[in-house]
């Protein structure tokens, strides 16, 4: 009886575990597309400002970039670690004529067993308090919809 148990744990566990980093995929694509509306809204903003009218060409050629493609956005991704999931952001490279993504900043912690989730004190730990809690469906959809994360981690602050 008690080895029944024990594997109906370990797979209510991994099955726990599963669904939360499919919530961190999801929360991964809604910062992306949150930073693609944020540069758009910028560059367009140049534009009908026309405080730089001398870079107008390059941000029509930004803006073409981004309905097409082939812009360099920042994108999200993360590492699944032993206790908790780092979600960052990769940023283009071109220094050098490197060319390539390499990580950025960290957004956010999760924690890999309970769906925790806590901003950055540094590349390596969380910050003390839970912010969110993937298990929760409200607080799960806000962080899926791109208008209400940051790309820069600002919904992660406490209130």
């Amino acid at each position: 009886m008690n080895t029944v148990l024990n594997r109906d744990s370990i797979q209510v566990k991994r099955d726990l575990q599963r669904r939360i980093e499919d919530y961190v995929i999801q929360y991964c694509e809604a910062l992306e597309e949150n930073f693609k509306q944020y540069s758009i809204n910028s560059y367009k903003r140049n534009l009908d400002e026309q405080r730089f009218p001398e870079n107008n060409s390059y941000y029509k050629q930004q803006l073409d970039a981004i309905n097409d493609g082939t812009a360099n956005l920042y994108k999200f991704d993360y590492k699944v670690g032993k206790k908790f999931i780092k979600v960052f952001n990769l940023q283009y490279d071109t220094f050098q004529n490197r060319n390539e993504y390499r990580a950025g900043s960290v957004t956010a912690f999760i924690d890999r067993n309970t769906g925790e989730v806590y901003k950055p004190a540094s590349w390596k730990a969380p910050a003390k308090h839970v912010r969110f809690d993937l298990r929760i469906i409200k607080e799960r959809e806000f962080l899926h919809n791109p208008k209400n994360v940051d790309w820069a981690g600002g919904h992660l602050y406490m209130r």
